[in-house]
């Protein structure tokens, strides 16, 4: 009972590499686009997620400014919290200056967004239409005020610690009525303890915006960090507030193939993505099914494997890989259960051709 007890918990820790082997971080390759709309080339950098185990899967995208600096703290931020929001693809954009200011190249700079950075990742990357545009400082004032024209195909705007202390986005803000407020796309919006110019302003556009409802909005002050500090914890606070139910519980995880097929159906429909299982969680769920001593938890185990095999398209070869692991860490029993209910599901595996029908 102890060494299952043990493997359990192996199991469902966040250090558990037995399955994937631990990459060194990437964070992503850099390139130029040569852009027609703004006169220039614009050097862009792209992190694309390690491999899921889904070869087709399209990857929402964050589109960050300000990308010459942002770009390594947000790839950090979303390794930190690594299965509990979506896989994202990052697109980090040398933006600054002139481009940026209201009035002067924003309109410009939106268009080269709109119509020729977006469909060049869309074409060239596996990238989905979900879209969201990040910007901290003198950026994340751009983002409000992109979020407030309502322009721009983007899916959600996080803006971490913009620039507010000329009342432009506020005067722009308390200028809308609360019902075209109510209609704007989904915005995260923190503050860093940045002095009264900032946080004044914020504070009036928060109560603002936070009765504006069914607007989905979030907000969050954090007075223990300084403008810079802030972008670590802004993406965090951002991306978790927006997929709030986006991990599956344990129970979720145990109730079964049904229950976990159910969670990821209702994701897909809720944020117009598609919301997969990775592999490894795959892995992780069946061999803890094989080495369970209830009969009722072996009988899960092969609609989990008919669930990955059938409905996601999964080859079989990563459940393959957990046979041998169960036997070389002394679960035989187990090794033999697991890849006898494997073989019920898929008779094509060639490991198949030695397993007796039960």
């Amino acid at each position: 009972m102890k060494s299952i007890i043990m493997l359990c918990t192996l199991f469902f820790s966040l250090s558990f590499t037995a399955f994937a082997a631990s990459e060194p971080l990437s964070y992503g390759e850099s390139r130029t686009v040569k852009s027609k709309l703004l006169g220039q080339e614009k050097a862009i950098q792209i992190h694309i997620p390690a491999d899921t185990g889904h070869p087709k899967q399209k990857f929402p995208v964050l589109y960050l400014l300000h990308g010459q600096w942002d770009m390594l703290p947000a790839v950090a931020t979303l390794d930190l919290i690594a299965t509990r929001v979506p896989d994202f693809m990052v697109v980090g954009i040398d933006s600054r200056g002139v481009e940026l200011n209201v009035g002067e190249g924003e309109d410009r700079f939106a268009a080269f967004l709109e119509k020729e950075l977006f469909p060049l990742i869309e074409r060239e990357y596996p990238a989905a239409d979900f879209r969201i545009l990040s910007g901290h400082s003198h950026a994340g004032k751009y983002v409000m005020q992109q979020w407030l024209s309502d322009a721009l195909p983007v899916s959600r705007y996080f803006a971490f610690s913009p620039s507010l202390d000329d009342g432009v986005i506020l005067d722009r803000v308390r200028a809308l009525p609360k019902a075209t407020l109510a209609k704007r796309k989904p915005l995260a919006l923190t503050m860093a303890s940045e002095g009264d110019h900032m946080y004044t302003p914020y504070s009036k556009l928060d109560t603002i915006l936070d009765a504006s409802e069914p607007l989905q909005y979030v907000s969050r002050h954090f007075p223990e960090e300084t403008h810079r500090s802030t972008k670590h914890p802004s993406m965090k606070f951002a991306l978790q507030a927006s997929f709030p139910e986006w991990a599956p519980s344990g129970d979720v995880k145990m109730s079964g193939a049904a229950g976990l097929k159910q969670h990821y159906t209702m994701l897909s429909a809720r944020y117009g993505l598609d919301a997969l299982p990775s592999v490894e969680m795959l892995q992780q769920i069946t061999a803890r099914y094989s080495v369970g001593g209830s009969p009722a938890w072996h009988a899960k185990l092969e609609p989990m494997f008919d669930y990955a095999l059938h409905d996601l398209r999964v080859p079989p070869a990563p459940f393959v890989e957990i046979v041998d692991y169960l036997t070389d860490n002394g679960y035989a029993d187990a090794s033999a259960l697991y890849l006898n209910a494997l073989c019920r599901t898929e008779k094509s595996i060639e490991r198949c051709e030695s397993v007796s029908e039960d």
